[in-house]
């Protein structure tokens, strides 16, 4: 138990300094062809902060909200609204908002931590969903036919 409290305060700790980074790490290695793109960059931020706000919301309606990737007891396993769409639409968004956090620094510094960030939630996506699979058995059904950040795009013929 005591383990497992710790690793949950890991992948909290450095998932915490990632966006922390972002925000306030200073442009380096300018990319002069996103300047002008700078006012885009805060407006994809400005939606992945709402999409991220309204999962939060979701989970938190469904008593399900925490940090850690350990569920809570008592957590239900939400598969409508936007988890009907993807399984981890917090991290969808904040990935959006750390997209939008690097076009605006126009830095190739931040597009590197960018990438950090989306290797790390892929690895803790992974470890959430183990830990999901062993407390909801219907879980894996769930991880079959839902994308993890992004939705499928249809394309219409």
């Amino acid at each position: 138990m005591k383990s497992a409290m710790l690793k949950d305060i890991s992948w909290v700790t450095v998932q915490l300094v990632l966006l922390a980074a972002l925000l306030l790490m200073p442009a380096f290695g300018l990319l002069p062809f996103l300047v002008p793109l700078r006012p885009l960059g805060l407006l994809i931020g400005f939606a992945g902060l709402v999409l991220s706000g309204a999962a939060t919301w979701q989970l938190q309606a469904g008593r399900s909200l925490t940090p850690m990737p350990s569920p809570r007891t008592g957590a239900v396993l939400l598969t409508g609204g936007l988890y009907r769409r993807v399984r981890h639409p917090v991290y969808s968004g904040l990935l959006v908002w750390a997209l939008g956090m690097a076009i605006a620094a126009a830095s190739g510094l931040h597009f590197v931590l960018f990438g950090l960030l989306w290797v790390f939630f892929h690895a803790k996506a992974a470890h959430e969903e183990r830990l999901l699979a062993q407390k909801f058995s219907d879980y894996s059904e769930y991880a079959a036919r839902t994308p993890r950040f992004f939705p499928a795009l249809i394309l219409l013929q």
